[in-house]
């Protein structure tokens, strides 16, 4: 069964309301059950599950700031946002190993401060 159309416009619409996305974000933080299953999933459920993760993605975004509310006018401004942003975080990646000539995975638990680099590594265990 794949969604098209109308099906996918539906379910889109439901994921992005404030009562689900309310829903889906105290589900993740007080471990929650949203669907009376807690497994083998429907495919209904996983892309209503996608589209959820999609929308909160997108809202935690408007709240930072990082994008305006008008994104969420239309589905094409949706997709062209989460496609851009994607592409962004993929350049600045490659950015970083290029321009140390360390894999980006060894700066992950690094944060950047008024262009400085601090990384966070355990101590090294004492004997």
């Amino acid at each position: 069964m794949i969604l098209e159309g109308k099906a996918i416009e539906i379910v889109r619409n439901l994921a992005k309301s404030g009562h689900y996305q309310t829903m889906y974000n105290n589900a993740k933080e007080l471990n929650l059950q949203l669907f009376e299953n807690i497994r083998n999933f429907s495919y209904l459920q996983i892309i209503f599950l996608n589209y959820l993760n999609f929308y909160s993605v997108i809202h935690t975004d408007i709240y930072l700031g990082d994008v305006p509310e008008e994104v969420l006018k239309d589905f094409l401004y949706e997709d062209a946002y989460l496609y851009f942003k994607k592409k962004k975080s993929r350049d600045n990646k490659e950015k970083v190993t290029k321009r140390k000539g360390v894999p980006y995975d060894s700066f992950k638990d690094s944060r950047k401060v008024n262009d400085r680099t601090f990384i966070f590594k355990s101590r090294p265990k004492r004997r």
